[in-house]
């Protein structure tokens, strides 16, 4: 139920909630339906909840910052929800423990009430000097407005920023160079640069490596269209990128595999005061991973699967604060839209320090889950790093 609350709350702000119903309730002397709906009153914004039993309705108007509460209260005794906005059409199926199975679809419906005048979310890009490279990425039409089949993605690029912007005390204030292993098409990439240069007037060198060499072309024609001076694409791996300069930030964002622990390793190899990783894939445990305890779980696939995800992320998280980084693992995105949403967001805290008892900790779940991961592998061949890791 929470993950539905957490929807309806996000279609509120963003002013694309149009209706709701409740139905099926599993106990029989409830009411049968309840649905939902925007209405104005006196110039303010209510949800209108209507409750049926009985061939007779009861109304009751909520004020749109309550309804979350009157959802846990009221609702919570349904099987099924459907939810419609202006972006999805929403089918809900809640268990009895309340845990909600959620289907996205396009939408059906549009909205009769603009409730965006009272309940408008304020994202970082909605400037003026964001419009060119939004409309140049194809998410702004030539009318200014986020095309609503890319909203989603606006979202997920103002997300991001918001991420970043939570760590910018700790990167310097004159000028920062930042890696983004992995960029791909770069909407983020160019978000960024945009985001600190633009916006914040922070002067910031950004340089985007990818192995796709046509990726690479249309992102450095992109960049010299839009006056990105100092935003550059490169052809190449990242195992094998090598720098002379101070790299402040490292981002890595959906790179397969083990290809997030090389780009993990030269982070830390060059003391980076920021990184961000949203890791993709995580095949080595998938296929490592065993514990006759737990193997009435782990064999199931699926199960399996999500299981060395997390222990995979995690231990990396754990293997970040070893070496000195205060470690986050926040939602990047809603799991609506894809299940890899996490991300690790880490800060240094103090250079070239060694935790030995966290160190021992990730040995133990190694050894317990037979384990051998890719990051404690290539730290030990880090000079800084592998005295503590033998």
């Amino acid at each position: 139920m929470n993950n539905f609350i957490n929807l309806i709350s996000d279609a509120l702000s963003d002013g694309t909630f149009i209706n709701a119903v409740f139905s099926n309730p599993r106990k029989s002397d409830d009411f049968k339906k309840i649905t939902a709906a925007p209405i104005t009153m006196n110039h303010s914004l209510y949800i209108q909840f209507t409750r049926f039993k009985d061939n007779k309705a009861f109304h009751e108007n909520v004020q749109v910052h309550e309804a979350s509460d009157f959802i846990l209260s009221h609702c919570a005794g349904f099987k099924q929800i459907q939810c419609f906005t202006a972006l999805h059409d929403y089918h809900i199926l809640v268990n009895k423990k309340g845990k909600a199975t959620i289907q996205a679809k396009p939408p059906s419906k549009k909205s009769p009430v603009s409730i965006s005048h009272n309940r408008k979310k304020s994202y970082i890009l909605d400037t003026p000097t964001s419009a060119p490279f939004l409309k140049a990425l194809d998410i702004m039409d030539a009318n200014g407005q986020i095309k609503p089949s890319k909203y989603d993605k606006y979202k997920q690029i103002n997300r991001y920023l918001e991420i970043v912007s939570d760590t910018l005390e700790v990167l310097p204030t004159s000028s920062l160079r930042i890696v983004d292993f992995g960029c791909g098409k770069s909407y983020l990439t160019f978000a960024l640069y945009h985001y600190l240069n633009t916006i914040l007037g922070r002067k910031a060198v950004v340089i985007g490596l990818d192995l796709k060499e046509d990726v690479i072309a249309f992102c450095n024609d992109l960049s010299k269209k839009l006056g990105f001076n100092d935003l550059n694409f490169q052809v190449g791996d990242i195992g094998h990128y090598t720098t002379d300069q101070q790299i402040d930030m490292v981002v890595s964002l959906h790179a397969c595999n083990t290809a997030t622990d090389s780009a993990l390793l030269k982070a830390i190899s060059w003391q980076s005061k920021v990184i961000l990783a949203v890791p993709c894939c995580h095949h080595e445990a998938y296929m490592q991973i065993h514990n006759e305890t737990l193997d009435t779980v782990l064999k199931y696939g699926l199960l399996k699967e999500r299981m060395a995800a997390l222990i995979t992320d995690g231990m990396r998280a754990n293997m970040l604060e070893t070496v000195g980084y205060k470690v986050n693992v926040v939602e990047f995105i809603d799991m609506v839209h894809t299940p890899k949403n996490i991300l690790l967001r880490a800060v240094l805290k103090s250079s070239v320090n060694f935790d030995q008892t966290s160190y021992k900790k990730y040995e133990e779940l190694c050894h317990m889950l037979n384990l051998d991961l890719s990051l404690a592998k290539l730290l030990k061949e880090d000079p800084l790093y592998a005295d503590y890791l033998r």
